[in-house]
């Protein structure tokens, strides 16, 4: 019997614009979940706050008239205690979706009882000039913070804040005091925060102190490209930049906020920062009512009102659905193995526009497909989008593969005028920052989805690249791995999709230095090291051109040319190998499994000035990603 289907939301908070703010998806529960499949989709996800509401009703409503949910925050590796743009984004997705009748909603949390409350916003931001996108939403959400007190801070230093600054003129600098300063940490740096503790109390004068640095203007802010290793040798904990906004932007003040001793570069909309700004600008402006724009490059806009008298600042955002779907689960057989695995299909609707969807030859869709597994959650993640010739900029795939931000997402457009006897398909791939000229895994994955649509009767594609044309063949499953004992799931295809590479010869490595490998290690214990004789970044989730140079090695130590090769990376993998030694190719065999699928739609405003985002991306690229969930660096 099928179980009732999970609705989800993913928002951007904080901006009312698709791809900016600060994301977070937005799951409701008919009945709380084990801690187990929460992390789980929270990382499949890989936004930086995945959050879950549950609908409390009878006893755990009685003492209040509004109505109540239990929300729990994760993020791609840990629950975590409070988040506020996630509870902005829960209280928009109830609020948009007519789920409650209600101005109120309390959140129950591991916070205590936290409320949002619904405004219509009586006077239009005028920010077309940075935010060039059609509003969703005609209302503001109000979150309640207190005030966060600043003193002033040693002008002797300002030198060295305006070098970490790239050498940016400095007006004025104020400093939070130590227990505030806790406040506003992101909790995705709590972990790390915990580690480097004692260490800033016992070292630096100004201890957890953060700073916030005012610039001549908006513009200064904006164009400022931060030294993020200088930023490190700064005292303090992170550095709040800001300056009053140009005229005639429809703002009071800009800011960006940095916490790179955190791992965190800069933070793309971070709400509690405003809880020191508001008191300074509103006595620099001589009002209590400010309009605030963070310029990171994802920006955000928050509406605030400073309460002077009780000391707190109430902070009033908008928010936009970026994606909603259903996870649809069936109930397992009996005797069938425990797990989170293929009883789950998703499926979402991305809505980045109210306008009609496309209509594409090859069922308007994108998939999230998880490849060299046959589980979901597990192997190297790839989303593939289904589009029509021509029908979208170089602007529009960047940014919708940073929404994603997960290794690649892989663009196919059908090839109908080819004297091929297999059909074709232009292929592109896109890391969260950049186009990359190949990418295997993604190559798997972009097959995969073909061969299981239903849309093609063949066993061999061509992929047209910017490296060639590639060949993708489906091939029997004719040997049964018992990868029970690593993947315990059962799989959902009985066919192999086959990529040809070429090997990756190796040579002996220094034996002197095998102390230097055994340390980096951990100490593990080292029975021989080869190195390759080529520079090559072969580390991955589940890295396919990793294997062309194991096939080799473990060919001619096994004696023989068909391998089964396991990713034993926190995903995890398989690859199934054979070695051509006489042609010197590796034949790589893998699995994939669809984890998501639904249909997207366009909106043609969507991504004007988009170009002043991308272009920032270089400059923060590293903590960008690692504020979203995933590695500092992607691999291929």
């Amino acid at each position: 019997m099928a179980k009732l289907p999970v609705k989800y939301y993913v928002v951007d908070a904080f901006t009312d614009s698709a791809f900016k703010g600060n994301p977070a998806a937005v799951c409701l529960l008919e009945e709380e979940r084990d801690e187990k499949w929460l992390q789980a989709v929270a990382a499949e996800f890989n936004i930086a706050e995945t959050c879950y509401l549950t609908r409390l009703s009878g006893s755990d409503s009685l003492d209040s008239s509004n109505p109540r949910f239990h929300l729990r925050w994760f993020t791609p590796v840990a629950e975590v205690e409070l988040c506020g743009h996630a509870t902005l984004a829960a209280a928009h997705a109830l609020f948009s979706s007519g789920s409650v009748n209600s101005n109120i909603i309390e959140f129950v949390t591991l916070s205590g009882i936290l409320t949002a409350k619904k405004f219509q916003e009586t006077t239009a931001s005028n920010s077309s000039d940075i935010q060039n996108g059609e509003s969703q939403e005609c209302f503001l959400i109000e979150l309640d913070f207190p005030t966060i007190p600043t003193i002033d801070f040693n002008s002797e230093e300002v030198s060295l804040i305006s070098n970490a600054l790239n050498g940016a003129s400095v007006i004025d600098i104020k400093k939070t005091t130590t227990l505030d300063a806790l406040f506003m940490i992101p909790y995705e740096a709590m972990p790390f925060f915990l580690l480097i503790y004692d260490y800033f109390i016992s070292t630096q004068e100004s201890g957890l102190s953060i700073l916030q640095v005012v610039l001549p203007s908006g513009e200064s802010v904006v164009e400022i490209q931060p030294e993020f290793d200088a930023i490190r040798k700064c005292p303090g904990l992170g550095i709040i930049v800001t300056g009053a906004a140009p005229s005639g932007s429809g703002f009071d003040f800009y800011s960006r906020v940095f916490w790179p001793k955190l791992g965190i570069n800069e933070d793309p909309v971070c709400g509690s920062a405003h809880c020191t700004l508001a008191p300074y600008w509103s006595k620099k402006l001589g009002k209590c009512d400010l309009l605030a724009y963070q310029a990171s490059p994802r920006s955000g806009v928050l509406n605030i009102h400073l309460d002077e008298q009780n000391q707190r600042v109430l902070m009033r955002g908008k928010a936009v659905t970026i994606m909603e779907g259903d996870y649809y689960e069936v109930e397992e057989s009996p005797g069938a193995r425990v797990g989170i695995s293929n009883s789950i299909a998703v499926r979402n609707n991305f809505i980045f526009s109210a306008s009609g969807i496309l209509s594409l030859e090859y069922g308007n869709e994108t998939c999230q497909v998880d490849a060299f597994t046959d589980s979901v959650f597990q192997g190297n993640p790839a989303v593939v989008c289904f589009l029509e010739e021509d029908q979208r900029t170089q602007e529009w795939l960047q940014v919708v593969s940073a929404e994603f931000n997960i290794p690649t997402t892989c663009y196919l457009t059908h090839l109908t005028q080819s004297n091929s006897p297999n059909p074709r398909f232009r292929l592109r791939w896109f890391t969260p920052v950049a186009e990359v000229k190949i990418c295997g895994h993604a190559t798997l994955a972009a097959a995969h989805t073909l061969f299981t649509s239903s849309l093609l009767n063949c066993d061999v594609i061509e992929f047209v690249t910017k490296s060639g044309t590639l060949t993708a063949r489906k091939v029997a499953d004719i040997q049964t791995i018992d990868g029970s004992n690593i993947q315990n799931h059962e799989s959902q295809e009985s066919f192999l999709i086959e990529l040809d590479f070429p090997t990756i010869p190796m040579i002996d490595f220094n034996s002197a230095e095998f102390s230097a490998i055994s340390k980096a290690l951990n100490g593990a214990s080292v029975i021989d090291i080869k190195r390759t004789t080529i520079e090559d970044d072969l580390i991955d989730h589940v890295c396919g051109s990793a294997n062309c140079a194991l096939a080799l090695y473990w060919s001619k130590r096994l004696g023989k040319c068909d391998l089964v090769a396991y990713a034993a990376s926190a995903r995890s993998g398989v690859v199934n190998i054979h070695l051509d030694e006489q042609n010197r190719r590796v034949l790589l065999r893998g699995k994939a499994v669809t984890v998501m699928e639904g249909t997207f739609s366009h909106h043609d405003k969507l991504l004007k000035n988009y170009s002043h985002s991308l272009m920032q991306y270089a400059n923060v690229q590293e903590g960008y990603n690692y504020f979203r969930g995933c590695s500092p660096r992607v691999w291929i």
